[in-house]
């Protein structure tokens, strides 16, 4: 039993864990590894050699394209949590990390969420060729989706909206609790100021489970854009169910006893609840008719054209 075997080195495994919390190889040693000059008193969570402890000017120029690795500053007694921007790191756009001849400096207080949770970091966009991009789309080549794209000041990482885009199908997980796991990285304890980005996630994460709907069906590829997506062109058919011409035999319709294999099997359901419709929601569609929903215009036709109907079931409620 390998629980078993374990429980004899137990010890040892919690003696390593806690060699992480303090100096370890570097108890009584705290000269920069990088420039050996000057007094290493910072870490990075993040890197491979992150135990090598660093001054303030090193660690940065380290991170010149890491703008998102975790920092922390031993303080004499504990590695106590610090900052790239804190420590003055400045983050440029569109040259990948790299200086700019013509920077614009961005929002004061710039929020990057990932998947090691939220991010405060100072940022210059890149405004040195006769048009430059606009600033979301800078933001975009970085693969960081904006919040918005009039003056955004935080953004999410394609690799966040990814993770929870898994977690969600495979796991079931809300928004609700992924978000606040994130905060739960940046601050378990509740001390640091509140941030409530929370509407701006669920906003952001729609449109990204959007683009990639339209991504998978190939819009982006097509020579009408996305405005010439066809009513139900969006559906991920069911790869269950028959379709002839894809996983049907050509002689299908000739099995004769055996037809019934090739039956397409189809429930109803629906939603008896309503819990939208007493909050007054009027949401934007943003696939309208192309999966699973009828475009609302030929709906709301069709039942202006045809008289309701009693409900049979509510003459047996008892």
């Amino acid at each position: 039993d390998r629980l078993s075997e374990w429980i004899e080195f137990r010890a040892t495994f919690l003696d390593e864990a806690l060699r992480h919390d303090g100096l370890g190889d570097f108890l009584g040693h705290t000269d920069c590894s990088q420039c050996e000059k000057a007094q290493g008193i910072f870490r990075c969570i993040d890197c491979p050699s992150g135990r090598m402890l660093k001054c303030a000017e090193c660690i940065v120029a380290l991170h010149q394209s890491l703008p998102l690795h975790r920092i922390e500053r031993w303080n004499g007694l504990f590695f106590d949590k610090d900052s790239l921007q804190n420590l003055g790191l400045r983050y440029q756009l569109g040259h990948s990390g790299a200086s700019c001849p013509s920077p614009q400096a961005g929002p004061k207080h710039f929020l990057v969420f990932d998947t090691s949770g939220p991010h405060f970091i100072t940022i210059d966009y890149c405004n040195c060729s006769n048009e430059p991009l606009k600033n979301w789309t800078q933001l975009l080549r970085e693969k960081w989706f904006p919040a918005t794209h009039s003056r955004p000041q935080t953004v999410f990482t394609f690799d966040c909206l990814e993770t929870f885009h898994e977690l969600t199908l495979q796991g079931k997980t809300s928004l609700y609790d992924y978000y606040h796991s994130l905060l739960r990285r940046f601050d378990n304890a509740g001390l640091s100021n509140p941030i409530n980005r929370y509407a701006e996630f669920h906003r952001v994460f729609r449109m990204w489970r959007n683009l990639m709907a339209l991504k998978r069906a190939g819009r982006g590829h097509e020579r009408g854009g996305i405005d010439a997506t066809s009513n139900g062109e969006l559906m991920v058919e069911c790869p269950a169910c028959p379709h002839p011409g894809k996983n049907l035999p050509n002689d299908w319709e000739k099995a004769g006893p055996l037809l019934f294999l090739y039956t397409l099997y189809v429930a109803v359901d629906a939603n008896f609840k309503l819990k939208g419709k007493q909050r007054n929601l009027d949401d934007v569609e943003l696939m309208p008719g192309w999966c699973a929903y009828v475009p609302e215009a030929p709906y709301q036709t069709h039942i202006a054209n045809n008289v309701d109907q009693p409900e049979v079931c509510a003459q047996y409620i008892f």
